[in-house]
């Protein structure tokens, strides 16, 4: 006679032999709304599941996991809300003995987000699930100890944890098997540098000590696109061994990896929740650039954002002769990577066009600056705040002519930018060819990306056009009218 089926202990297997099946049990758990399981739901859970699972087994992680995707496509329902609880429920097979380990169960985990409301307001979904009569009835081996269990620190009774914080928090004294990061920056700040900053750092920092094997432990990177220089793009630089998945709300060539392009449908990752209503409606909330970042996952308008195309290249043996001819910079005194940078343009104008015939970037403290200002074009016309001051007398002592420029009108870096643009789209402003690609998409000052990045060279074009062009043209008018 068959033993009589135990529907629950089948249903548990299920849910512990997949992810996704998991997350479709305890879907109505924690959200009210019927789930709507777009392609890239599963997708994501296979692809977590492959990776914890290696975890769970000690193995050798073979990459950290980095995905991009747009807001309100489950992303932190999957990655920090229902991936915890699930751990707790893998088991491991000893093909030796063929005995199961639930190994899961002692799993350590670490979540981080932004903001401390946002990190445990998805840590108590999580314990949500785990303290559920469904998850009990599953599981019932899993049981969080009654001594250690609050909204951000939840200790079950096989040794596993759950610990949440928020980025630039603390997490002092644990050491997780699984990192999951999820949003990093909050979109509303992604525009300042110490936010940025604060998140890079935590990231290679922080994060890099809370490891209970650097080896083993699956760090976890979720977020939309906001900056080209987020956690995000950080990693894309600098970390080997990611896998990259990027989904886009429409179609590009930003799809990773490129196979899924095949799963959009009508040039849509997901068209019931981010059909073209819906994102219609979402560019005009976000504009160009929050649309191209969070939507687009590149954070740079297609058009290229304030700048265009506009500056025509010439070939350098085409040049002619220029007067006027100085160098523009925009000063600051540090050789970290991670502040802005001392730029230049060297141009000249000839009749009622401007050349640039060189331009670049340095990362220098004051001695080694000035020498690197000394093999540039002179003069060098300077901004007129504190840290162009003290560049401006070196030089002149050394008899380097060096000239302070006041900042025109405009407002802030934006405002003062869009007035120099139009003598680019006049076609007033030409390059040498070879430093078109530096000026246009140069990672860290490309200004094709400004504001995102580009700042220092921007501000250097700008006082540039506005020494050679703007004022110039101005000039004339008034002539003409008089």
């Amino acid at each position: 006679m068959l033993p009589k089926l135990d529907a629950n202990k089948a249903l548990a297997e299920l849910c512990r032999r997949r992810f996704f099946r998991f997350v479709q049990e305890f879907w109505d758990v924690i959200i009210p709304e019927p789930p709507v399981y777009n392609w890239h739901i599963p997708y994501l859970c296979d692809e977590l599941q492959e990776a914890v699972e290696r975890v769970v087994r000690g193995e050798q992680k073979l990459y950290d996991i980095l995905i991009n995707i747009p807001p309100g496509t489950t992303k932190s329902t999957i990655a920090t809300v229902m991936l915890p609880a699930w751990v707790w429920t893998v088991r491991v097979k000893d093909e030796t003995t063929g005995t199961i380990d639930p190994k899961g169960a002692t799993m350590r985990t670490l979540t981080a987000s932004y903001g401390d409301r946002l990190a445990t307001a998805l840590s108590v979904k999580s314990r949500d699930i785990i303290q559920s009569a469904k998850y009990r009835r599953l599981f019932p081996e899993i049981e969080l100890k009654k001594d250690t269990n609050n909204k951000t620190h939840y200790i079950n009774t096989e040794g596993g944890e759950r610990m949440a914080t928020s980025v630039g928090g603390a997490a002092t004294g644990f050491h997780a098997h699984i990192i999951i990061v999820d949003d990093p920056i909050d979109p509303d700040s992604a525009e300042s540098e110490a936010d940025r900053v604060t998140a890079n750092d935590f990231m290679s920092t922080t994060l890099s000590t809370r490891k209970v094997d650097k080896s083993v432990t699956l760090t976890v990177l979720i977020m939309q696109r906001l900056h080209q220089e987020d956690p995000a793009g950080s990693w894309l630089e600098s970390k080997k061994n990611i896998k990259h998945i990027c989904l886009p709300g429409e179609l590009s060539a930003e799809v990773r990896p490129p196979e899924l392009q095949a799963l959009y449908v009508d040039g849509l990752l997901d068209p019931v929740r981010l059909g073209r209503d819906e994102l219609a409606e979402l560019f005009d909330d976000l504009g160009s650039y929050g649309y191209a970042g969070q939507i687009g996952q590149t954070p740079t308008p297609k058009d290229g954002g304030i700048w265009q195309e506009w500056i025509l290249p010439i070939e350098t043996e085409d040049i002619p002769k220029l007067e006027a001819i100085g160098t523009d910079w925009d000063l600051a005194y540090t050789k970290d990577e991670r502040n802005s940078a001392s730029a230049f343009i060297t141009a000249g104008r000839n009749g009622l066009n401007m050349y640039i015939t060189d331009l670049g970037y340095i990362y220098a403290e004051f001695p080694a600056l000035i020498r690197y200002m000394k093999q540039r074009t002179a003069p060098h016309y300077i901004e007129a705040k504190a840290s162009g001051k003290s560049a401006k007398q070196t030089l002149q002592e050394q008899r380097i002519p060096a000239i302070e420029v006041q900042v025109d009108g405009g407002g802030d870096k934006i405002g003062r930018t869009k007035l120099a643009t139009p003598a680019a789209e006049r076609g007033q402003v030409f390059c040498d060819r070879k430093l078109l690609h530096l000026l246009y998409k140069d990672k860290k000052q490309g200004i094709l990306t400004f504001p995102n990045t580009g700042t220092d060279l921007n501000d250097a074009l700008v006082q540039s056009i506005n020494r050679l062009v703007k004022r110039r043209r101005t000039k004339l008018r008034r002539s003409s009218v008089s």
